[in-house]
């Protein structure tokens, strides 16, 4: 057997009989001692994916140092609160994860600990807005910039104005979100950071179209496209081609519109899992296009042609 197999396997009989041990060891220590236990246990499990038994363990040691006191083990308790929050996030229930952060945010406050409060306040607030849950989202970004932080970087700086903008969008606040869109894309564009001013365009894009504004939206739009192209990216230029198509149709250049629809169209289907939810968008507005260019019957079968996939995805009644 080559060298490289005999290793893993050597590595995984290691692993094996350290799990192996530490289950043994539950039965005979308390406390502290069996609390510690029950973490690197935790651990083993999260390596494991195992996210589930993950938790319980998580939950049994923070048990045990709650009954011990947990003003003696604050340091303990944030580390396992932490890993229970991962938990919560990798199983998809972003709410409790949120809350879960919320805490962990809290204990940080009381330690003291100014980088362990914004951290957790800015996980915190991305798991709301994973959650769907934007006011609380807005929040807690809205707290982390506006903290006193001597050590801020512009990075950080661009990312929670981001964030914020991002929240903003969702709660239909447009303008509000046009103005921190252009603040984070300045500093994003002074840190030499064009992922990030890319990420800026795409949202200056929906929200300039939201507001029917053509023109700006069609600047950053292509800004995006052209991000896309850079980065040869298939699965960004279809969206891009989505936000060109909006723009020009905004501007009544309904030629230009039909092609970007047409061409996103095409590049969206290729994916093996369909986001079904932007085909049937681009769909209606092609459609809409035609209709403006007096094509009717051409875009009266687009319509028909999806009408089943709408009702499929309950999209109409």
């Amino acid at each position: 057997m080559p060298r490289g197999k005999e290793k893993v396997s050597s590595e995984n009989n290691k692993k094996d009989t350290q799990e192996e041990e530490l289950w043994e060891r539950i039965s005979t220590t308390t406390g502290a001692e069996r609390a510690e236990v029950l973490d690197e246990l935790s651990h083993i499990a999260y390596r494991k994916d195992n996210y589930t038994e993950c938790l319980q363990l998580i939950d049994t040691s923070i048990d045990i140092y709650d009954e011990l006191g947990r003003d003696l083990y604050t340091r303990e308790l944030i580390h396992l609160y932490e890993g229970k929050a991962f938990c919560l996030s990798n199983l998809n229930q972003s709410a409790e994860a949120a809350e879960t952060f919320e805490l962990i945010a809290s204990l940080y406050a009381s330690n003291d600990d100014n980088d362990g409060f914004l951290r957790a306040t800015r996980a915190s607030a991305r798991e709301w807005y994973e959650a769907g849950e934007w006011e609380k989202s807005l929040n807690g970004h809205s707290l982390a910039q506006g903290f006193i932080d001597p050590d801020i970087t512009a990075y950080s700086m661009g990312i929670d104005t981001l964030n914020i903008s991002m929240a903003m969008q969702k709660l239909g606040r447009h303008e509000e979100a046009v103005v921190n869109l252009l603040k984070a894309r300045e500093i994003f564009k002074d840190d030499k950071n064009p992922e990030y001013v890319n990420w800026c365009d795409q949202y200056l894009a929906e929200s300039y179209i939201a507001l029917g504004n053509g023109m700006e939206a069609l600047f950053h739009a292509t800004h995006y496209y052209n991000y896309s192209n850079v980065i040869e990216s298939l699965d960004m230029e279809p969206y891009a081609r989505y936000r060109l198509g909006q723009s020009h149709r905004l501007l009544r250049e309904y030629e230009q519109a039909q092609h970007h629809f047409k061409r996103a169209l095409e590049l969206i289907t290729l994916d093996d899992r369909k986001d079904w939810e932007t085909i049937i968008k681009l769909n209606n507005e092609l459609a809409a296009v035609l209709f403006a260019q007096g094509k009717d019957d051409q875009a009266q079968k687009i319509l028909n042609r999806i009408s089943t996939i709408e009702e499929t995805m309950g999209l109409v009644d």
